[in-house]
């Protein structure tokens, strides 16, 4: 009888863990504090990267979860920024001869140019071999691609209002202005076909991809701003969270989306699961605010903002579900107190 009430109470706590706001958001740890201030990270593996400014100066640095292993990327005098990973390969934008995009093998440890065109290339985005970003060389800004294994570079969209776009397989999503405001547009590597994804009322932006999952920012309901999907299998726009305050800044990874979100008043980390369609918190911090969310399988990494402006890199990985009952156990028996 004590076995099945043990159940019974199991069955419970998983249930509301699931189909309710989680409890209590997970432990996070520090993956960088140095002073100078840590920005906007990127994931891929066990490897953290970012923008780093302890030297005065923007510099790329990385971090290796497996080690606990901080290292350089690149520290050329210039300025680095809007870094991105994939595999081995790390790119980022760079200003040493103007801003370009460049490269760096982890493997080989070696650095390399993608793209040194005239004017300024930005915002890359990486998705194995093929590297795509903001290109400024023509009227307006466009979007254009470079293929590591073949060393060949070819456009995506040349209508003067691209920018900032994301990529996952064939796939290439971008924010587009074509029609006054910023809506989302994607592109099919193989087919080389384009296709709007939203062009609904007020702005889309801030967008990311993963397998037939688009999510980004949309602000058609306020301008404090919700998050939206698309599965591009089934062409279905789709509603993630339209809580009060504003949500903004999404990443996906498998089945979880998560966002930064400041309902609570400094920006928090909340989660959706599109299997169980249901919502958790992430991480919540009372003093310090929350920037830049990014995912890879179960690890979560982002900017992390004190009260006296410092940015640093922390991350926090989602446990299991054996883990998680436990946690949702310990949640029903003691709240945390913050």
């Amino acid at each position: 009888m004590r076995r099945k009430s043990i159940l019974v109470l199991a069955i419970m706590v998983l249930t509301l863990f699931f189909t309710q706001t989680a409890l209590a958001d997970f432990p996070s740890f520090p993956i960088c504090i140095a002073t100078g201030g840590q920005y906007d990270p990127d994931i891929y593996g066990d490897i953290v990267v970012w923008a780093d400014r302890r030297t005065g100066t923007n510099d790329i640095y990385g971090y290796d979860l497996s080690v606990n292993q901080e290292f350089a990327v690149c520290t050329n005098s210039s300025w680095q920024e809007h870094v991105a990973i994939s595999d081995d390969i790390v790119v980022w934008s760079d200003n040493r001869n103007g801003m370009d995009i460049y490269g760096y093998n982890l493997s080989t440890q070696t650095e390399f140019p993608i793209c040194t065109a005239s004017d300024s290339q930005d915002f890359p985005a990486i998705y194995n071999n093929i590297v795509v970003w903001s290109d400024h060389r023509s009227l307006g800004v466009n979007i254009y691609g470079y293929n590591l294994s073949t060393s060949q570079e070819f456009s995506i969209c040349m209508n003067s209002s691209a920018g900032t776009p994301a990529i996952y397989g064939d796939i290439v999503v971008w924010e587009d202005s074509r029609l006054g405001n910023s809506d989302i547009y994607g592109y099919n590597l193989s087919t080389q076909t384009e296709f709007p994804i939203c062009t609904a009322s007020g702005n889309q932006f801030r967008s990311a991809i993963y397998g037939d999952i688009v999510v980004w920012t949309d602000n058609r309901n306020d301008d404090q701003g919700d998050i939206y999907g698309y599965d591009l299998s089934t062409s279905q726009e789709f509603a993630i969270c339209t809580e009060i305050g504003g949500q903004g800044a999404p990443d996906v990874y498998g089945d979880l989306i998560i966002w930064g979100d400041s309902r609570n008043g400094l920006y928090d980390i909340y989660g959706y699961d599109l299997v169980t369609q249901t919502e958790s918190v992430i991480c919540t911090d009372d003093e310090n605010a929350i920037s830049n969310p990014v995912l890879y399988d179960k690890t979560v990494v982002w900017e992390n903002i004190d009260s006296s402006g410092e940015h640093d890199i922390y991350g926090s990985t989602i446990p299991e579900p054996a883990t998680l009952l436990l946690l949702g156990l310990g949640a029903v028996m003691v709240r945390k107190k913050r």
